[in-house]
């Protein structure tokens, strides 16, 4: 543990295990705004706060293990995390606090791991695009509403897209694959730069730089896996032909949805995934205009003007929740 770590007073600790404690809780964005500021405040609450964060999930860790179940052991209080460890060489198990492994003990011998792991959720609420450095080196971007599981042990890399989509920047390791499974199928890769999304069902890879393979278990008799090389773009199916990636489908990490003569209605749809404000299109056709420009995704009203001042709409905000693009008299 660094000395910064040990230089935070017990005050910040205590806040963060409270904004941690807060952000258990179904999302609310008004506490995701205050929580925002306060990690901004004081460099020293993003270190509390990841601290606190890690404790927490190998606490979970720990609890949801086969020997904690038969255990009973229990999760900490937040406010304990920081400076409160389990030992429990008897049961052959031990907990790294600040390391966040897992690993059984070898019987007899002094405190040697074996097959150690490292487990943790992560999930970003509507709106939220959020980075995550893992201890390999390699880094996970979520965009809004994504939801991973993320496994690292000895032999292998793993991570389980439940929901979203995610960007991969893998580091190299020659010893450990990066595996990400989805539904229907998995992507292995080393070290390279990749997008996953499984947004509506359905399951798309768009690789940047390097390469990766896919593979699909929707069929079973399909064992060979696919490689997609930097700059392409393809389901996981079999049939589906890989196509160049538009230059615009990567942008999402920085908050901003760039179209090219793209259609209004899946425009409209973009905007509507990050905000609870929805857009809506009184007329069906709508839909089909093309829209070109980049537009921040966390304002719709800033979209809806745009969008009428181009094609001549008019804007009805009768519902506070909804604003509805309709055609002029």
């Amino acid at each position: 543990m660094t000395d910064e770590v040990h230089a935070i007073p017990r005050a910040i600790r205590d806040a963060a295990g409270d904004w941690l404690a807060r952000r258990q809780e179904p999302a609310r964005p008004d506490v995701e705004r205050a929580f925002a500021v306060w990690m901004d405040a004081d460099p020293r609450h993003r270190i509390a706060y990841e601290q606190a964060e890690r404790h927490w999930q190998e606490s979970r860790l720990l609890s949801d293990s086969d020997v904690g179940r038969t255990r009973k052991l229990v999760r900490a209080p937040f406010l304990m995390r920081h400076s409160t460890h389990v030992a429990a060489a008897s049961l052959g198990v031990v907990v790294l606090l600040g390391i966040g492994s897992v690993g059984l003990l070898r019987y007899g011998s002094p405190l040697e791991l074996v097959s150690p792991a490292q487990a943790a959720t992560y999930e970003t609420t509507l709106g939220e695009i959020r980075t995550i450095s893992l201890a390999d080196g390699s880094q996970l971007t979520l965009d809004t509403a994504t939801r991973v599981r993320v496994t690292l042990s000895a032999s292998e890399r793993k991570v389980s897209l439940e929901r979203g989509r995610a960007r991969f920047r893998v580091a190299p390791d020659s010893k450990r694959p990066f595996i990400v499974t989805v539904p229907g199928g998995t992507v292995v890769a080393r070290s390279t730069l990749f997008d996953v999304s499984v947004e509506s069902g359905s399951l798309v890879v768009a690789v940047i730089e390097g390469r990766v393979d896919l593979t699909t278990t929707s069929d079973v008799t399909s064992r060979t896996a696919r490689t997609l090389a930097a700059g392409q773009t393809a389901g996981l199916g079999n049939a589906d032909t890989p196509r160049p990636t538009l230059p615009a489908e990567t942008q999402w990490v920085s908050g901003m949805l760039a179209l090219d003569s793209g259609p209004l209605g899946e425009a409209v749809a973009a905007i509507n995934r990050y905000n609870r404000i929805q857009i809506r299109l009184a007329d069906p056709g709508l839909a089909r205009l093309s829209v070109t420009g980049a537009f921040q995704v966390r304002n719709p009203d800033a979209f809806a003007r745009a969008v009428a001042a181009t094609f001549g709409l008019g804007i009805d905000r009768t519902d506070p929740g909804v604003i509805l693009l309709r055609r002029a008299p």
